[in-house]
Formats: structure tokens, C-alpha cells, sequence
């Protein structure tokens, strides 16, 4: 909704002419009204007979007139000015307040009778020459005006906050007994603009009164006649351009058939049929004039909602398409993964078997077995277990990827389970000649997880450091913080740039991208290792800098899910022989 001092705007974001305009009606109102005021007490100080005395039959506007309209302009002028404080607004209360109680009083005099000190306060010598019988008293209509516009001043902060139209009910009839005023000043009839011989309103003072009201009526423009005059579309239109009409058509009319009838160019009976064919002509024109901005204004509601439509229709075809493109694109995916996990068991039998058959060959069942043959044979064994270390992590990517990876909730000891995957990993660093230290818990505790895959994390991630090490150390470190195991592999070796830092957590991605790369594996450890965290409940996160090593931090929940079965391995939970730490 908008807020008082606004309006809703076109689409294009900008106002027209008109809307900047209305919008600055209410102050260039107030201001006006203050100046005539002042202007008003300025004459009667200087005792110009402009200001003072009666001409033509026309009333003067007396001083406390002119001091109540400088005091109202004012409260305008406060009412709506931007950045408006708690201090303003209550100067401006006082204003229209101090307005609201000279014309009470006013009314209060006329019901008391005869002559008052308060109808003289300025310049009462001067008012005393005049003929009128209380010559300083503001006229009934006049009072009547300036108590409803006073009102209405009170009530535009009100509006303002509530978007209310209190302001605009108050001013509504000041307005109209001003127009009355002026219409009888416009056709010489003494009766609508005074109620008495002696006294009556003023032709400045209606004038102001018009001024006054009006801007009133423009101080809240998100309600009533305000809000339809600068509405940006139809209504907004048909306002500005009929309003005008209907309010000096039939004034410009009468004044000609009265100029008519006074020259004698026609009678009465024929001026008033002229008047009426006239006013009929008029609004004949003034509604096909409208039924023509309507009709343009319908057929570009029309053609924009055909856009919107054609639009709607091209965005749903094209997430229909972008939905059937996903979907295609998942089950190739799952597909490729199927192919994976299927293939990744089909070669892992075979290759057991030939693991097997190298077993009995060394062990000599089918024969003796040379020097020379059993090391061809370890390196056949080597190779073997190598091949089934891969097509392991190509399986467990497959099943984590697709969905079909169970987790087996077990208690088992946080140091025997890091010990147990550093020992798998240790010929790996004694071959390159690395320092490898594995810290334990100062006081071993339990952890509720799936054992097998928590020491396959452990090796991945040791031996990805390894791999990447060719001189200094490879750490494991641990510790338990806040119900969640941290276990940490800090090494010496190569690092990560940092541009790379999480692409090394992405399916088949490799440090190195040649064929002629010198660390071998998959490209899926790391991938595999965050995917299995992330399906205990826990994460891995990696820091790296260029030359100065890679620090992994795997974190996982020391207790099962609620609701989850645990079972309870073999494994002791404390090691019958606590270990501190190992360095190897």
C-alpha cells in the first residue's frame, strides 16, 4: 500500500505532467493561501483602500479572516512537508487548532450579540468606521468554511498514518459553500455569497477558501478524489479530462446566455433553451471522448494480457523442456551408475579368484616355487590387491551415488579404529620414507557409526596424503568436541591452489589431468569419502596453500541417529593397552 506522500507510478516508472503537479498542489496551496493572508493584514496595516473599503457591492476580507487563512496555510504547509518531526506536527496541530477556535468564537458572537472586543482585535480603529454594525465579525459563511477546513487540518496527520478520508469529508463542504460564493459573484447574486446586508464572504476570501480546500483535499493522495486524479490508468484519465468539464461548462455557459440576455441578443426562454442544447452538445462529446480512451485503453489491456498469455505459454513449454531434459538427464545418470556398480562386480570376481590362485602358487600347493617366481608372484599379488583397492571405490561411488549405500550403526573404540586404518596405510609412507605420527585420545571413548565405512574415510584420506607427499610427514590427529568426533590428516606435501580447492571433492577430478600424471587412483576417493560423511551426518572440509601441505578435517556425530539400532562390536571399546600415539 502506498504510504501518504505517494503514489503508485506507470509502468515506465515515471509520472506524467499531471501526477508532479497534483503532487505538489497541497504546499503551492498552503503557501498561497498564508501569502494572501499576510498580504490582507499587511493592507489593512497600511490602510490601502483596496483591502479596506467595500467596491462594487464586493465585501472586504476582514482582518481576523485574513489572520485565520495565514494560519491555516501554514498548518498546510507543515502537514505536508517531507521529514516531518514530533515538533512540527504539533506546531502544525496548533495552526489549525488556533483557526478552529477563532471561528467557534466567531459563531459564539453572533449567538451572544452586539458588538465584542475580539471582532476588533486588529485594527479595530479602522474597522470601527465602517457602516456594518459589527464590522470586525467574519462572516457566518465564512466561519462556517474556515471551522470545517480547521477540522480537516486536524485530521491530515491522522490520514496520513491510517490512509483515512476524515480530511476529505471535513473539506468537501467548505469547498462547496466557496464555489457557491464565487458563483455568485461570477452572476451578481448577493444571496449566495451573503446572508445579510452588512455583512458577507468575502470575493479573496472565497477565492482562498477554494485555494484552501483543494489543497486539503490533494494533503492524502492514496484515497478518494485525490488518489482517482492521479491514478495512472483509465480512471485517472477520465477524471482529469471530465472533472474540469463538468465544473466550467456549465459556469461558461451561463455566462453567455446572461451576456446574451443582457444585450438582448435573445429572450430569456430561447437563452435557456441555447443553455440546455449547449450543456447537451457538451457532454455528448465529453462521453464519446471517454468511450474512445476507454475502448484504447481496453484493447491495450487486451494486447498486454495476449503478451503475458503468449509469455506464460512460452515459459511453460520451456520448463517442460528444461523438466524432460533433467529427467533425461538423471536417468543417464543413474544408467552410467548402474553400469558402474554392475561392471565394478562383474570384474571383482574374477579378480578375487586370480588373488586366490596366486595365494596357493606362493604357498607352493601345486608345486615348489623358485626364488625368482614367488617375486613375480608378490607382484602379481600387489597388482591384484591394487586393481580390487579401485574397483572397490568405483562400487561403493556407484551405490553411495544411486542411493543404495545402508549404513550399519555400531559402538566401537575412536582409537582402535584410527589405529587400525593407519596400519593399513604405513607401508604406503615407509615406502616413500615418510614420517607418519597418528595421535590418539588422551582417554579413548565410544563412537556409534558404521566402522567399515568410517575406516575406509580414513584410509582415503591417508592415503591421498600420502600419495601427494614425497617428503616430510603425513599427521593424524584427533579429538572429540562438542559430541562430534574431529579427526584430522595434515601433510607436507604439494598442496591445492586455491581454485582447485573444491573441485578436489569432485568424481573423477585429478591434480594432475595428463596421461602421464604420476600418482595414480581414480579421481573418486575424496569424492567418495565427503559423500560417505555427508551420509553418516557428518562432512569433510579441506585448507590447502601451494608448497606448504593439505590439512583434511573429517567430522562425524559420536551417536547414532535417535531411533537408529546399534550394535555392539567385538572390538573392546577402551584398548586393552592405551595408546597415546604412534609414530612410525
Amino acid at each position: 500500500m502506498p504510504t501518504p506522500t505517494q503514489v503508485v507510478t506507470s509502468p515506465a516508472g515515471r509520472h506524467s505532467p499531471w501526477i508532479d503537479f497534483f503532487e505538489r498542489v497541497p504546499f503551492m496551496a498552503g503557501a498561497v493561501v498564508a501569502i494572501m493572508g499576510a498580504l490582507v493584514l499587511a493592507g489593512w496595516a497600511l490602510n490601502l483602500p483596496i483591502v479596506t473599503q467595500l467596491s462594487h457591492g464586493a465585501v472586504p476580507m476582514i482582518p481576523l479572516t485574513a489572520l485565520s487563512f495565514a494560519l491555516a496555510g501554514g498548518s498546510l504547509t507543515m502537514a505536508v512537508r517531507p521529514n516531518r518531526t514530533a515538533t512540527t506536527e504539533a506546531i502544525q496541530q496548533t495552526l489549525a487548532a488556533a483557526v478552529a477556535t477563532i471561528a467557534i468564537l466567531s459563531f459564539y458572537e453572533y449567538l451572544r450579540g452586539g458588538a465584542s472586543d475580539f471582532d476588533l482585535l486588529l485594527f479595530g480603529d479602522r474597522l470601527r468606521d465602517g457602516s456594518a454594525s459589527s464590522p470586525g465579525r467574519i462572516a457566518i459563511n465564512s466561519a462556517v468554511c474556515l471551522l470545517f477546513f480547521a477540522i480537516a487540518l486536524l485530521f491530515i496527520p491522522h490520514d496520513q498514518r491510517k490512509h483515512d478520508l476524515r480530511a476529505q469529508i471535513f473539506a468537501a463542504p467548505g469547498l462547496f459553500i466557496a464555489l457557491i460564493a464565487i458563483l455568485g459573484y461570477v452572476f451578481d447574486v448577493r444571496g449566495m455569497y451573503s446572508l445579510s446586508q452588512s455583512s458577507g464572504m468575502a470575493l479573496p476570501t472565497a477565492i482562498s477558501d477554494l485555494i484552501l480546500g483543494v489543497g486539503i483535499i490533494f494533503a492524502v493522495r492514496d484515497r478518494g478524489v485525490a488518489s482517482l486524479l492521479m491514478d495512472e490508468g483509465a480512471a485517472g484519465v477520465l477524471t482529469r479530462r471530465l472533472l474540469p468539464a463538468a465544473l466550467l461548462a456549465p459556469v461558461v455557459l451561463g455566462i453567455v446566455r446572461l451576456a446574451g440576455e443582457s444585450a438582448g441578443i435573445y429572450e430569456t426562454e430561447f437563452g435557456t433553451s441555447l443553455f440546455a442544447l449547449a450543456s447537451i452538445l457538451i457532454y455528448v462529446i465529453l462521453v464519446l471522448w471517454s468511450a474512445r480512451v476507454l475502448r484504447n485503453s481496453d484493447k491495450e489491456r487486451v494486447d498486454l494480457l495476449a503478451l503475458e498469455q503468449q509469455a506464460r505459454a512460452h515459459a511453460e513449454k520451456a520448463r517442460s523442456e528444461a523438466e524432460a531434459a533433467r529427467a533425461e538427464a538423471e536417468r543417464a545418470n543413474n544408467s552410467k551408475t548402474d553400469f558402474l556398480a554392475v561392471m565394478s562386480h562383474e570384474l571383482r570376481t574374477p579378480l578375487t579368484a586370480i588373488m586366490g590362485y596366486e595365494e596357493l602358487l606362493s604357498d607352493g600347493i601345486t608345486g615348489p616355487v623358485t626364488e625368482l617366481q614367488r617375486q613375480q608372484l608378490g607382484r602379481i599379488n600387489a597388482s591384484a590387491r591394487h586393481l580390487l583397492g579401485l574397483i572397490d571405490e568405483i562400487l561403493t561411488f556407484a551405490r553411495v551415488d544411486i542411493g543404495r549405500e545402508r549404513v550399519r550403526w555400531e559402538s566401537m573404540s575412536v582409537n582402535h579404529t584410527l589405529t587400525d586404518a593407519a596400519a593399513l596405510v604405513q607401508p604406503m609412507a615407509a615406502d616413500k620414507k615418510l614420517r607418519f605420527v597418528v595421535d590418539l585420545l588422551d582417554e579413548d571413548q565410544a563412537i556409534q557409526t558404521d566402522s567399515t565405512k568410517l575406516r575406509q574415510m580414513l584410509v582415503n584420506l591417508l592415503s591421498n596424503g600420502i600419495k601427494f607427499t614425497d617428503n616430510g610427514e603425513v599427521r593424524l590427529g584427533c579429538a572429540v568436541n562438542a559430541s562430534t568426533l574431529e579427526v584430522r590428516i595434515a601433510d607436507t606435501g604439494v598442496g591445492i591452489a586455491a581454485a582447485n580447492i573444491e573441485d578436489v571433492f569432485e568424481p573423477f577430478w585429478q591434480a594432475e589431468q595428463t596421461a602421464t600424471r604420476k600418482t595414480g587412483g581414480t579421481g573418486l576417493g575424496l569424492s567418495v569419502t565427503r559423500k560417505l560423511a555427508r551420509l553418516l551426518g557428518g562432512d569433510v572440509t579441506v585448507a590447502s596453500r601451494m608448497g606448504a601441505g593439505t590439512t583434511f578435517l573429517l567430522t562425524i556425530p559420536m551417536k547414532a541417529p535417535v531411533g537408529e539400532t546399534v550394535r555392539r562390536r567385538d572390538t573392546p571399546t577402551t584398548p586393552t593397552n592405551p595408546l597415546r600415539a604412534v609414530r612410525i
